[in-house]
């Protein structure tokens, strides 16, 4: 089962206390260009390598990582000097998100911080009891929090007041625990579940309104993958099955992809985006037709974007490649440290600027 190279590959690299670090390749062309980057990597002890998950996040030229020490930083996008930093004391996973003059981030211990986005000056803090590794949705006022322990809860925005939480009932005993970014569409908060199924919640109330299971296996099940509006389906699906497409307003299976991504899908266009378990960069048509296809890796394609009119894409190899989307040659390869190394969340983008963050904890921002 291709669950199982995740699985893996996130036992070796978490076990390792060595990994082998990467040599910068030749270049091939000029479109990585690094503008700066910065090693975030906590320190520990020989024995399990600390692992980032987050991602960061870009708002008025500033960049905002959280790092697995505990520190907040909110950095200038041209230059990388550090605007201001606070010190959480708890790990920090997932990526911000802003509303207004605040920027909203959580911890793996369940607490969120909520913060001026341009001094850092605290406006307040809850804990929600389970580990935060999805970034806050906003929209109409309240803050939409993905838990780990396979909860949703909708805060007031300003108050942090808990508006509802749905609390869901996970059977499946062996998951990943990953948890996706929820997608607000229609007064609905459209989510991925550890027990297979893909659900959409009121966004007033938090009550279901409707379920598809998508996926049928014994574990690792979880719809880890962010659910994506794409013309008139909902695409989402986990990597140990097959990317699937819904209907928004009644769950029911539209299009069953029959692929094993690995990526978050990405929408260019009237095409999907994808990188997949066996190393492959896809562009597929909504109605599931293969249109173009590179293999890049003989690893799991993690984590696929658009950038200055090419593709971008990071593999379980340790190198992300820039793609000529119309020829599918790799134009440019960059090592991003070390074997291994991977984007677990987004590649963030701005029209000048590509930000990453590692899964060995390194920022890096290429221009």
């Amino acid at each position: 089962m291709k669950s199982f190279v995740l699985i893996a590959l996130l036992i070796i690299v978490s076990a390792c206390s060595h990994l082998k670090k990467l040599d910068k390749p030749e270049q091939n062309s000029n479109f990585f260009k690094m503008a700066w980057a910065k090693n975030l990597d906590p320190e520990y002890v020989s024995g399990n390598l600390p692992i980032g998950l987050g991602a960061p996040r870009i708002y008025d030229e500033i960049v905002y990582q959280g790092t697995l020490s505990g520190q907040m930083m909110a950095m200038d996008l041209e230059t990388g000097r550090l605007l201001w930093t606070s010190d959480e004391k708890v790990a920090l996973g997932a990526p911000v998100a802003r509303f207004g003059e605040s920027v909203a981030y959580g911890s793996e211990t369940g607490r969120l911080f909520v913060r001026h986005y341009l001094t850092g000056e605290m406006k307040y803090a809850i804990d929600l009891s389970s580990p935060i590794e999805s970034a806050p949705v906003f929209v109409q006022g309240r803050l939409i929090i993905y838990l780990r322990g396979h909860q949703i809860v909708n805060l007031d925005a300003e108050t942090g007041k808990v508006l509802w939480s749905y609390k869901r009932a996970v059977p499946v005993t062996t998951t990943l625990q990953r948890t996706t970014k929820p997608l607000i569409l229609d007064q609905k908060v459209i989510v991925g579940f550890a027990d297979g199924f893909i659900g959409a919640l009121s966004l007033q109330e938090g009550s279901l309104l409707w379920e598809t299971k998508i996926i049928d296996h014994a574990k690792f099940v979880d719809i880890d993958l962010n659910p994506l509006l794409a013309g008139s389906m909902i695409v989402s699906g986990s990597p140990s099955g097959t990317l699937m497409g819904v209907n928004p307003q009644t769950g029911a299976v539209a299009i069953n992809f029959g692929i094993s991504v690995m990526s978050h899908p990405y929408l260019k266009g009237q095409q999907l985006l994808v990188g997949t378990n066996d190393g492959e960069v896809i562009l597929l048509s909504l109605s599931g037709e293969k249109l173009k296809t590179i293999t890049i890796s003989k690893q799991p394609v993690s984590a696929v974007t658009w950038w200055k009119d090419h593709i971008v894409a990071a593999s379980f190899d340790g190198k992300i490649r820039a793609i000529d989307p119309l020829t599918m040659e790799v134009v440019d390869s960059f090592a991003m440290g070390y074997s291994y190394s991977s984007v677990f969340s987004d590649l963030v983008t701005t029209d000048d600027y590509l930000t990453l963050y590692t899964s060995r904890n390194h920022l890096y921002v290429f221009r």
